[in-house]
């Protein structure tokens, strides 16, 4: 047990530098079209970028979170796990191209839907990396499921750092702010490219020749896939819904504060994410083994760790949000994005100690339940946003939003409770 812990200490600070480049990279991004092409370009580039991150859930199918239970499992089998992910590979390729396709031909139409045929440009740019972006998720889920954090941290954050940089290329080259979006194509194909290479020469080798164990895997992650992929696209849009609906009811420029706010608090709730990516495989075995009674362990200590620690980061950056924006805007453009800021951090906090079980549905072999969830979630949050929106404007999106983190965080107690007889709240039954 102390070497469980350990592990899973060294893993999250692995997680957690990972999440500090992945958080610096993605504010930079923000600061940079900020300051130098203003918040119409950063509301056209945030716009692009959450069509982009939804519609990749998609082209991936939910085949992404068959290669992360998979592996979790199979842990101490290579072979089976070069298989596993082999075979993800081959059908979100498939898939991959056919939605990359399909986004590229609809551009102008969600153009004139939001108004804004800088949106459409962009994601003329965005569409080619939707493939490689998908199959990417595949390997990195492979490398989460097999605990292999230290690879999955780099690789994370390589992510990020190759849009800072192909981003302000594209800037200081002097390009248009709807070439912006060209960025995240070329970060996919050069992620995908090292992912691969990393994988084959250290980890396992993957090969693409279809065999009788090829076609029961394709079975198997189809079957998977096709109960679990809607909970990974609603997932990425109860992110996104918020940007989304700004950008049906107002300017571009409206969407690009209200994104200055949401990018940073993303970035704060990204602390959750590193969290459930160490607990995920941890889980996984714990199903697999029948042992329950370690995940009530898991969920007692991370509550009493993780809270206190949120909380007092919370209030920090809240407090030192407003020297960040006089800093950026010191002609006072974003400051409305001050009072947003404090809004989301609030419910992120509140939401803290839970969030990271979020995908203990999955991992429990209950992808159609998870996705359940995950649709009242999203419903829930069209609907505070569609009313609320008209109601306080740009603050309506903030409400609504925060409110969404801790309704989530009890609908993850519930489902857990009542499908696994997990209990998340309250202490550890080694603790009573």
């Amino acid at each position: 047990r102390p070497f469980f812990y350990s592990r899973f200490s060294r893993d999250v600070l692995w997680n957690t530098a990972s999440l500090v480049i992945l958080g610096v990279s993605g504010i930079i991004i923000n600061l940079v079209i900020m300051a130098l092409r203003g918040p119409r370009a950063l509301g056209i580039f945030n716009q692009v970028f959450a069509f982009y991150i939804v519609i990749s859930q998609i082209a991936a199918g939910g085949i992404q979170f068959s290669a992360l239970k998979h592996c979790s499992y199979k842990q101490d089998n290579m072979p089976e796990c070069a298989v596993i992910t082999s075979s993800a590979l081959m059908l979100v390729a498939f898939l991959g191209i056919i939605i990359c396709i399909t986004l590229f031909s609809l551009r102008d139409v969600i153009g004139r839907i939001l108004g804004s045929p800088s949106v459409s440009l962009g994601l003329s740019f965005a569409a080619p990396g939707l493939a490689f972006f998908s199959l990417n998720k595949v390997l990195l889920m492979a490398l989460n499921g097999l605990r292999n954090m230290r690879a999955f941290a780099v690789f994370q954050a390589l992510r990020y750092i190759l849009i800072l940089i192909i981003a302000v290329a594209i800037i200081l080259l002097g390009y248009p702010e709807s070439y912006l979006p060209l960025s995240l194509t070329l970060t996919e194909v050069i992620l995908f490219l090292a992912l691969m290479l990393y994988i084959n020469l250290f980890i396992f080798h993957m090969r693409f020749s279809v065999s009788s164990e090829m076609l029961i895997w394709f079975r198997r992650h189809i079957s998977f896939g096709s109960r679990g992929f809607l909970s990974g696209v609603l997932i990425e849009m109860n992110t996104r819904v918020d940007v989304l609906m700004l950008g049906y009811f107002m300017s571009d420029k409206i969407v690009g504060i209200y994104s200055f706010a949401s990018t940073f608090a993303e970035g704060f709730a990204q602390l959750n994410t590193v969290v459930r990516q160490n607990v995920d495989p941890i889980v996984g075995k714990c199903f697999s083994e029948g042992d329950i009674k370690k995940i009530h362990e898991i969920a007692y200590k991370i509550r009493q760790t993780f809270y206190p620690i949120m909380a007092m980061l919370g209030a920090a950056l809240i407090i030192g949000f407003p020297i960040l924006i006089w800093i950026i805007t010191p002609k006072g453009e974003t400051w409305q994005s001050w009072g947003i800021f404090a809004i989301l951090v609030f419910g992120i906090v509140l939401s803290s100690g839970y969030r990271p079980f979020i995908t203990l549905t999955l991992q429990g072999g209950r992808p159609g339940n998870f996705t359940i969830m995950i649709a009242i979630t999203v419903l829930g949050n069209m609907l505070l946003n569609y009313y609320l929106i008209p109601i306080l404007g740009v603050y309506g999106a903030a409400v609504a939003t925060a409110f969404i983190y801790i309704f989530d965080a009890g609908l993850i107690v519930f489902f857990s409770w009542k499908l696994f007889g997990i209990r998340l709240y309250g202490k550890s039954k080694s603790n009573t």
